[in-house]
């Protein structure tokens, strides 16, 4: 496993071509974004003033989806959600962690599986919801979010290309060397 150091994001050293700055203590990315002192923002979830339907907010592609669908099928790589860390000497001195925990969100993932695949029209209050999900299942599988170093291997390695290649990492780590090694034939 790579060795971590705790330092914030905004300590890390980058190329000369990036230019970040600090957002000012208090303000909010979304007042910014709003008054047009952001240029742009990568989120996980949706900022009120674009739910809202602010004039000068929007999204980067309006056809996300099938930006996002076709990026899937020329690559086979679907964005990762989210990965879990843990520090190494925790690791060391109680391995089963990590495998616990590996168990514990594939199992939390199986739930909501099953309740978003749960046809009932009671279960969930939507009128057209089996159409998205039938299409989101034909273009990206099953599981669009799958677990495990083996099968997120392909998407890992591009990541690790992409990083090198804009100078945000100097040498390219092997894939196996970033994760618990009891965790990586988990699938």
């Amino acid at each position: 496993m790579v060795p971590w150091t705790q330092q914030s994001r905004m300590e890390m050293k980058l190329p000369r071509q990036y230019q970040v700055q600090k957002i000012p203590a208090g303000a909010k990315p979304d007042e910014l974004l709003i008054k047009g002192e952001l240029d742009a923002v990568i989120l996980t979830s949706l900022f009120a003033s674009f739910a809202r339907g602010t004039p000068n907010v929007r999204r980067l592609f309006e056809n996300y989806q099938e930006v996002e669908a076709a990026y899937f099928k020329k690559t086979g790589i679907f964005p990762i959600m989210h990965t879990v860390a843990m520090r190494e000497d925790l690791w060391r001195e109680h391995p089963w962690i990590a495998t616990s925990l590996y168990k514990a969100f594939q199992k939390s993932k199986q739930m909501a599986y099953e309740r978003l695949n749960d046809l009932s029209p009671y279960k969930l209050s939507m009128v057209w919801f089996r159409e998205p999900m039938a299409q989101q299942r034909e273009v990206l599988g099953e599981d669009p979010w799958c677990d495990g170093v083996e099968r997120n291997r392909h998407t890992l390695e591009t990541l690790i290309g992409y990083l090198c290649e804009q100078e945000m990492i100097t040498k390219k780590p092997a894939v196996d060397d970033l994760f618990a090694p009891n965790t990586l034939t988990l699938t």
